[in-house]
């Protein structure tokens, strides 16, 4: 009888065992899933946020583009230029090209603005 109970407890101690050692398998099992969507979820925003910047940065290009191109024709037609005028035009043209990958169709506009005598005073 007491060989009898002690299978028994001793089969108990081991279902229990087996019980929590599944617990625990399924527990990791839950916490990886929920890191993986995780890891998924950041990749989709990630994604979504380098297409909007993309977009971002291509439209700034164009809007760029299109007041550089205004300016410069305007004071072409007027004939002269003021320094800060020219200045700051410059750095937006530099923006364009180098820090937006402009195409360089504005370069012939600004070497003649470049070239445009400074307004006086």
């Amino acid at each position: 009888m007491k060989v009898l109970i002690a299978l028994i407890s001793g089969g108990a101690v081991v279902a229990v065992i087996e019980g929590i050692k599944e617990a625990l398998r399924f527990r990791r099992e839950q916490k990886a899933k929920k890191s993986n969507e995780n890891v998924l979820n950041t990749q989709e925003w990630r994604k979504s946020t380098d297409k909007k910047l993309d977009n971002l940065t291509e439209g700034l290009k164009y809007v760029l583009y299109d007041r550089i191109r205004y300016l410069a024709q305007s004071y072409i037609a007027e004939g002269c230029v003021d320094f800060d005028d020219r200045r700051i035009l410059n750095l937006m043209h530099q923006s364009y090209h180098a820090g937006l990958d402009g195409n360089g169709d504005l370069d012939n506009l600004m070497g003649e603005v470049n070239h445009l005598p400074l307004k006086r005073g």
